[in-house]
């Protein structure tokens, strides 16, 4: 476990490392440091876009490293399921198999829900199962960036590429 001390002469700050845990290094995007025992990559990816409408609009992407289900129906009935009971006032609007670009099978799940009495949003999320990983893609919207940004996020959602791990 790196520990910093700082020379008051110069002023300096000098890295000193101890064996304490086993490290494992862990490389962000922009940046690198190490993992101690028991820590492990839960990133969710955020893709800013532009504010309309009073919203702030977002792509997230998260993975799931380790799916305990075997197939995407079962995926995809799981996480609507979930959401379904996170969310005020939450109504399923569609659930459907799709393709992506690429030609991967991919669920896609709309739904409409209310985070206050005077608000009303629309949120889109398609589920992709790998033999490795399950990512799930959301978009949220309001009813009128549905109809102006959507069809942009849409493409974007479904040219989503997994990185498979070589089998060599």
């Amino acid at each position: 476990m790196p520990l910093f001390s700082q020379d008051s002469a110069s002023n300096e700050f000098h890295i000193e490392s101890t064996t304490d845990y086993p490290e494992k290094s862990y490389q962000g995007n922009a940046f690198q440091l190490e993992l101690q025992e028991g820590w492990k990559d839960d990133t969710v990816y955020i893709l800013s876009g532009p504010v309309t409408d009073g919203m702030q609009h977002n792509l997230t992407v998260s993975i799931d490293h380790e799916p305990q289900l075997d197939t995407l129906p079962e995926y995809a009935e799981w996480q609507t399921a979930s959401l379904e009971e996170q969310l005020k006032s939450c109504r399923l609007l569609l659930k459907e198999e799709i393709q992506l670009n690429n030609g991967m099978p991919a669920y896609r799940a709309i739904f409409s829900w209310h985070p206050s009495d005077d608000i009303r949003i629309y949120q889109e999320q398609i589920y992709v199962l790998t033999e490795e990983k399950a990512f799930t893609l959301t978009a949220s919207f309001t009813k009128k960036t549905r109809k102006t940004l959507g069809p942009q996020v849409e493409r974007m959602m479904r040219s989503f590429e997994p990185v498979l791990r070589s089998t060599e």
